[in-house]
């Protein structure tokens, strides 16, 4: 049965399969060297075959961790794979004494080869986990401290012999030398193509969101140019049905007639100003001024006061001396303001809706409480979406886009602030508007029921 790899695995266990091969061979080239320099074939290959057993050793388990998937397994994994390498290291560094101290001269430049190679294999190829990078290279460290120290005999081979083992642990030390520059090359090489491939991703996202902009402003372009333009037919329609409601008899049908023109003719025209609230958000954002807060909520209870007497609302308003007078954008307040009111005497019947402003430290929070049906938790997070409402039937029912509390909310972040609520089913919700500003003049609070 043919078994597929992706090729993630298949490049793992090429490059695996490529690292042994450096090993023997580099292990091949030591233990030549420590025969012609001993004089003794047999240590040469007890040598190589005690290397070659533990790399094998070292490779399975390396790859039996890295293929664990239990914790248990993991850790007896681990574990063998240390004693392993504890191995390796223990037969490398008896052999690098061994040869130093019984080689003569060419043993001794031999065995510091071989404890130096040993030593940059393990801080070259284990520098990404530090502590068994340590642990392997103490060993080839020890040995090359130690060399100096061993007495110096003669060799037992002979001279041209003995340095051509000496020349095969220069070649094995090269060798670890070109494998190391060859992977730090590769490594040097695949950090390069990351980060190109970075880099053209960032430019891709960066074009993208030029293009997402663009299309922004467009969009709000057009729905600017598009409100405009039917508010002004919108508003000659009203015009006209005001007319024929005055010059004919309230009782006719006419004027009965000229009166559902003029609510229809307003609803659309409540919710044209929605959208054009929604896309005048993207535009200047205005300059900030003094602004009296009394007379900005005044302003935007009065306009709501029809609808509010018609569902049988009362409204009131509370201003504390400390929020009399402030600087802030007044136009983006009051489209925040009328959103929040507009939404609250939609929702209240015969109830109470509450409006007061007052200073928390360096910011103003205006507060609209009403006595409604209240908001389900789980459909707070979603109110202040664009073209949402908690339910479609409600939405049926009371009309409008769902504009409202959205508009609200990127007002008063436009105002440096945001809008937050709490709500209780049964019992009413509060919506409180946020924002820094600078007091600018006080008096005396006052309080009162606006409509009634």
């Amino acid at each position: 049965m043919i078994r597929f790899q992706d090729p993630a695995t298949l490049a793992a266990t090429r490059a695996h399969v490529e690292s042994l091969r450096w090993r023997l061979g580099i292990a091949a080239l030591f233990a030549l060297g420590a025969a012609l320099v001993l004089d003794s074939a047999s240590i040469g290959f007890s040598w190589f075959l005690a290397i070659a057993v533990a790399t094998g050793f070292d490779a399975l388990l390396g790859r039996s961790y890295l293929d664990a998937r239990g914790e248990a397994d993991r850790r007896v994994a681990g574990g063998l794979f240390v004693w392993g390498c504890a191995f390796s290291v223990i037969v490398s560094s008896a052999m690098t004494l061994h040869v130093a101290g019984l080689g003569g001269g060419p043993g001794r430049v031999l065995g510091v080869l071989m404890a130096a190679s040993a030593f940059v294999s393990a801080m070259i190829f284990l520098f990404q986990a530090r502590g068994f990078m340590v642990v392997s290279a103490a060993p080839a460290a020890v040995c090359l401290l130690i060399i100096p120290f061993l007495p110096l005999v003669p060799s037992p081979a002979a001279i041209l012999q003995a340095e051509i083992g000496a020349g095969c642990g220069v070649a094995g030390f090269l060798a670890y030398v070109l494998r190391a520059a060859l992977l730090n090359t590769k490594r040097v090489e695949s950090l390069k193509a990351a980060t190109r491939e970075a880099r053209a991703k960032h430019a891709e996202a960066e074009a993208k969101r030029a293009e997402a902009e663009e299309a922004n402003r467009a969009k709000s372009e057009f729905l600017r140019v598009m409100t405009h333009e039917l508010r002004t037919p919108l508003n000659a329609v009203i015009g006209y049905a005001e007319i024929i409601q005055e010059d004919t008899d309230p009782a006719s049908g006419s004027a009965q007639d000229a009166a559902r023109i003029e609510r229809s003719a307003r609803h659309l025209l409540g919710l044209i100003e929605q959208i054009f609230q929604m896309t005048s958000t993207d535009a200047a954002l205005g300059d900030v001024a003094e602004t009296d807060m009394r007379a900005t909520l005044a302003g935007c209870i009065q306009s709501v006061h029809d609808d509010a007497v018609r569902a049988g609302n009362r409204i009131s308003l509370r201003i504390e001396a400390s929020a009399e007078r402030v600087l802030t954008n007044r136009e983006n307040l009051s489209v925040c303001v009328n959103a929040i009111l507009s939404n609250a005497v939609k929702f209240t019947v015969g109830g109470l809706i509450a409006v007061t402003a007052a200073r928390e430290g360096s910011d103003v929070v205006v507060t609209v409480s009403d006595t409604g049906p209240g908001i389900a938790p789980r459909d707070l997070d979603g109110i202040f979406k664009p073209f949402i409402q908690v339910e479609a039937a409600t939405t049926r029912a009371k009309g409008g886009l769902g504009l409202g509390l959205a508009v609200a909310r990127r007002m008063a972040q436009a105002l440096g602030g945001d809008v937050s609520v709490s709500s209780e089913m049964g019992r009413g919700s509060t919506f409180a508007i946020r924002f820094p500003a600078l007091s600018v003049g006080a008096r005396t609070a006052d309080q009162g029921v606006l409509a009634a």
